[in-house]
């Protein structure tokens, strides 16, 4: 999440066809369970280059989640890589096999390409020396372990790609959404591949990711799946900058089908 970037050598562009969020049909007797959101800005990094809106964006997502989705919400600010791990431990213990978790990042990221991994950057991690570092495989089986129905990851961070693999589009049938509810999710929404991406661009004091998700959070007057919402995202975000969001499976995390859906409340 530097300052400056550049685009992936060789990356295709996406298909900019405009995109509009369309409300999912609810017959009333599903239960979508409880929220939860683990919420991770970092900014103020010890021995590596600060950025600048991590900590503006994960604030303002956590406003959004807890106020227009009823959220219960847990705000990192400038988290290191004990707290992150530790918030993690929380969730596995107390989260029910009905429970949705959606876990934001914000920060910095690398990869190793020698090793074929990706990682997230707490505030305490130094840049020559990984022991700071959380790896992708670490947040893997954390999240493998977590009993929730839905787990949702959101990295708007460099080479945050590494997460995922391709996810299969499903046919919106007359049962979908309670198939989607039914079958256990393990996916991960990013700001883009395996390139670095923007720090600052969007609206206010955010990032063109962050402020893409939040005018697609904003704009959803029902409940649409997280399929629909990267949809409007990747297009807001690929007409702003280099950068192209992606959305799959979470590899050898215990994905089963199903997407993380999010509810409006009713005005």
């Amino acid at each position: 999440r530097p300052q400056a970037m550049t685009a992936r050598p060789g990356a295709a562009m996406p298909d900019l066809a405009p995109a509009t969020l369309t409300p999912l049909a609810d017959s009333g007797d599903i239960d979508f369970g409880r929220y939860h959101a683990l919420i991770i800005g970092n900014d103020a990094y010890r021995h590596i280059q600060p950025l600048k809106t991590a900590v503006d964006d994960a604030t303002r997502l956590e406003q959004i989640l807890r106020a227009s989705y009823g959220f219960e919400t847990q705000l990192l600010r400038n988290a290191d890589r004990d707290q992150i791990v530790s918030a993690l431990a929380d969730y596995r213990r107390r989260l029910q096999p009905t429970d949705n978790l959606l876990i934001y990042y914000a920060g910095h990221g690398w990869v190793d390409e020698q090793a074929d991994e990706g990682y997230w950057l707490p505030v305490d991690a130094g840049a020559d020396d990984p022991a700071r570092w959380l790896s992708n495989a670490t947040l893997t089986t954390t999240l493998r372990a977590i009993p929730a129905r839905h787990i949702l990851v959101i990295a708007d961070s460099c080479f945050s790609g590494k997460l995922t693999r391709g996810v299969n589009v499903q046919l919106r049938t007359h049962d979908y959404l309670r198939r989607l509810v039914s079958k256990k999710a393990r996916t991960a929404l990013t700001s883009g591949g395996l390139e670095p991406v923007l720090d600052s661009g969007g609206k206010g004091n955010h990032s063109v990711f962050a402020s893409a998700l939040f005018d697609a959070l904003e704009g959803n007057t029902g409940i649409v799946d997280t399929s629909q919402l990267f949809n409007v995202i990747r297009r807001e975000v690929a007409l702003a900058a280099d950068q192209f969001p992606e959305y799959g499976d979470i590899r050898r995390a215990g994905h089963d089908g199903g997407d993380f859906v999010f509810v409006r409340r009713k005005r």
